[in-house]
């Protein structure tokens, strides 16, 4: 998965600015940075939800040019390679544990709800929710709720994962439970893209780090290098201690 030359402007701010990434296939990538920075845009052009104004997307064999008009075809096929897992869930609520993990299997995908529901309890036995499976999401907690999304995620068998801040709107408790699913998942090899601003979980984490501000790349390389404390780079040094509370 890779992006050459990405722009994005909304109205008269630029929000990415000529930005060239590649994500490794198998490894875990952790975008980092200030409150808007440009990390979510940037998540959510590998999704197509957002659409840059220029530059390229190469992912397998897709290739897309933002200069043309994309196709809704092309953007379905992407997002069948792409999982997306918001901070806020977005479960359906008239819907059953089960039935959020089995809908995109059974209405995009086309497999038999048999299929789809042998699949959603195997996810669900992962992601430590199996007893759950006929609850509601008013009954679950914020932890469980966006467990149920990653297993809602991953039923769709992507190539990649996306997280948009999945832990932000959670307690330090309920949000262990989520990191270590995630965890689980970088063991397995599961290629992942993850907006946090938990430095502790990007450390541990992270095959690869991405410090993005004002739109643009400012650090693409190891998780070693980024939190070395002998980093030259004051910027990121700066914005660590801030993040880590260091500076306190």
């Amino acid at each position: 998965m890779k992006l050459t030359n990405i722009n994005k402007s909304f109205g008269d701010k630029q929000v990415l600015k000529n930005i060239s990434l590649d994500f490794p296939i198998g490894k875990t990538t952790v975008l980092v940075g200030p409150s808007g920075s440009g990390k979510s845009t940037l998540l959510r052009t590998l999704n197509l939800l957002v659409t840059p104004d220029s530059g390229e997307y190469e992912f397998d064999e897709e290739h897309l040019d933002f200069s043309k008009k994309i196709t809704t075809k092309e953007k379905t096929i992407l997002r069948k390679k792409t999982g997306m897992v918001f901070q806020d869930y977005n479960l359906f609520p008239t819907k059953t544990v089960i039935g959020n993990v089995i809908e995109g299997p059974t209405q995009v995908l086309k497999h038999s709800k048999k299929q789809a529901q042998t699949t959603a309890r195997q996810l669900l036995a992962k992601v430590g929710l199996a007893e759950y499976e006929n609850s509601y999401p008013s009954a679950l907690s914020g932890g469980q709720a966006q467990r149920v999304a990653i297993a809602r995620a991953l039923a769709m068998a992507p190539e990649y994962i996306l997280l948009d801040e999945p832990t932000s709107a959670l307690d330090p408790e309920l949000e262990l439970s989520v990191l270590k699913v995630l965890l689980g998942l970088a063991k397995e090899n599961q290629s992942m893209v993850i907006v946090t601003h938990n430095m502790l979980f990007a450390q541990k984490i992270a095959d690869k780090i991405i410090f993005v501000e004002n739109g643009n790349i400012l650090y693409d390389g190891s998780p070693a290098e980024f939190f070395d404390a002998n980093n030259p780079n004051q910027r990121i040094k700066k914005f660590i201690n801030s993040m880590t509370m260091k500076d306190l």
